[in-house]
């Protein structure tokens, strides 16, 4: 399924295996472009590959690259919290998912700025279904890739 998949920066590499605090080692590797919109495309490449972590950290250097405040930092942040559900389902923590859920929904509920993801309400939704039904999210799996979500975030320039 991986490889069915678009890739918005296809010369930055998918990692080799996708951290999971408590499961797997922690990677020496850095999950950042050269640039706050690419660290921001690379993201999504992580998250809908299932590298939540990793995309938690690709977003995280693209909203300090853009200065921790302001339209395209207030979406980075909610995407951040979108990827800590993905590092809470794996960690199965019903609590957890929730909580990010709710902190992502806040966030890009107010956002002004979609930094060209096709479509920021869908994504608004399908995260409310995550706070909804967490437990549905939740991943038992030992493998060490697994994709708990059924959406994608997709961008509407290539």
């Amino acid at each position: 399924m991986a490889g069915e998949l678009v890739r918005y920066e296809p010369e930055l590499p998918l990692p080799s295996y996708a951290y999971v605090p408590g499961l797997f080692p922690r990677p020496e590797t850095s999950f950042e472009g050269s640039v706050a919109e690419q660290s921001f495309r690379y993201g999504v490449d992580l998250f809908n590959h299932g590298f939540y972590w990793e995309a938690h950290e690709a977003w995280e250097s693209a909203w300090i690259d853009y200065g921790r405040a302001g339209e395209q930092a207030r979406l980075l942040k909610g995407l951040i919290h979108v990827a800590a559900c993905g590092v809470k389902a794996r960690q199965h923590s019903l609590h957890g998912v929730e909580a990010h859920a709710v902190k992502a929904i806040s966030l890009l509920e107010v956002a002004r700025e979609d930094l060209g993801i096709a479509s920021l309400r869908s994504l608004t939704e399908q995260l409310g279904k995550v706070r909804e039904t967490p437990s549905r999210f939740l991943s038992e799996s030992q493998e060490n890739v697994v994709i708990v979500f059924d959406f994608r975030i997709e961008l509407s320039r290539g």
